[in-house]
């Protein structure tokens, strides 16, 4: 997954919704497929014999825009409409020709600070909580 991919999927929803408004208002907006949800087969694999098999299912909400003409898909984990609706503008976005790349660049390193300052600090609370089984030897 790349960088742009996991700060969408990842942010703050008001944040991202934001972001696609402010976009829009410069493009033609074609919905070819509304949000929907649906269950996708997650592909694992056996690490023995690196053979691919199948998990499970999990829920997931696409979607499909045309934006000026590109087309541009949106999925994500969970039941996720406006989020898959944003995912699927950006993926479009950036495809067109003559697009303000710059705003939706700063977004995404701006969210990918965030995202990490949030998994650092969620790490070092969990390390916290961790038992150190060497000092439970010495009493």
């Amino acid at each position: 997954m790349n960088e742009i991919d996991y700060v969408l999927c990842e942010c703050a929803l008001s944040a991202l919704q934001e972001l696609v408004e402010i976009l829009e208002k410069e493009c033609q907006i074609e919905i070819v497929k509304t949000p929907t949800i649906c269950m996708t087969m997650i592909e694992a694999e056996d690490s023995v014999e690196l053979q691919p098999f199948y998990l499970g299912e999990a829920l997931t909400t696409e979607s499909e825009l045309i934006v000026d003409g590109k087309i541009g898909y949106g999925i994500c984990l969970g039941d996720e409409p406006v989020r898959s609706y944003c995912i699927a503008f950006v993926d479009a976005y950036l495809k067109k020709e003559g697009r303000n790349t710059m705003v939706l660049l700063n977004f995404i390193r701006e969210h990918n600070k965030i995202i990490e300052e949030e998994r650092q600090e969620e790490h070092a609370y969990i390390m916290r909580t961790k038992v150190d089984f060497k000092l439970m030897e010495q009493e």
